[in-house]
């Protein structure tokens, strides 16, 4: 059978409706919880996401090379919206030793990860438990990792990048590194193949793969990457570019 038509994937630039959902950042309250959604337990995520998106190593470098672009070498504010374990922050505070970062997440399980992992950056690295659907604060750069595709509503989205452009200062960058996924019936299915085949090397068969695809997509959209950067466009930014992609893995964004 045609995997677009397993899958039950969206049409068009259209996501998959199922409701307000808990983890729908479109409903009045985001609660999503990573531990309801991959079934595993926060302790596990780290481990278990570099065999569900393997691509996953390689997007990190590729982000703190483009926040460099950006992030003053007197220090800043990153912002990390859905920033989970604190993976990306930690690497962030790392990377750039005077700037603070702020991680947005509505998961207390994952803040309290990133807390204790951030925890040798001290005040440097900040937790707010809000939406990053909400109106950001003021900053020189915004950067994400495998979050924003919990985003289901186009319309919700386009306020996220909104909020996002105003957020930033003049020379500010946006870095995202998510999944996206072509609309057109064998590029889709051409993505979600070579995403399932990248999984092999970790143990994962093809037909577990499509099982994963299938549950996420309950919750999940990756909208193609050229609906990305048009609605990055009408957000305001003047050049919407792709970085960096491999397979449905992609790191894109634009700078203010």
């Amino acid at each position: 059978m045609p995997l677009s038509w397993k899958l039950q994937l969206p049409a068009l630039e259209r996501p998959l409706d199922v409701g307000c959902s808990a983890l729908d950042v479109g409903c009045s309250h985001m609660a999503h919880s990573v531990e309801g959604h991959l079934k595993l337990r926060v302790a596990e995520y780290d481990d278990l996401i570099r065999k569900l998106v393997p691509a996953y190593p390689a997007m990190r470098p590729v982000q703190l090379d483009l926040l460099a672009l950006s992030v003053p070498p007197e220090g800043g504010l990153v912002l990390d919206l859905g920033g989970g374990t604190g993976a990306l922050a930690a690497a962030i505070a790392e990377r750039f030793p005077h700037t603070a970062v702020e991680i947005w997440d509505t998961d207390p399980a994952m803040l309290a990860a990133a807390r204790e992992r951030c925890a040798p950056f001290g005040e440097r690295v900040r937790y707010v438990e809000r939406s990053f659907a909400d109106p950001l604060p003021a900053c020189d750069a915004v950067a994400a990792c495998l979050a924003l595709h919990h985003v289901k509503d186009l319309a919700v989205k386009a306020g996220i990048y909104r909020h996002i452009f105003a957020a930033l200062r003049p020379g500010g960058i946006f870095v995202n590194a998510d999944t996206t996924v072509p609309a057109s019936p064998p590029l889709r299915d051409h993505a979600f193949r070579a995403w399932a085949r990248s999984m092999a090397p970790h143990g994962i068969t093809e037909p577990e793969a499509f099982d994963h695809f299938a549950s996420w997509a309950h919750e999940d959209y990756y909208p193609p990457l050229i609906t990305e950067l048009r609605l990055l466009a009408e957000a305001g930014f003047a050049e919407p570019e792709c970085f960096w992609r491999e397979a449905a893995a992609a790191v894109f964004g634009a700078v203010k």
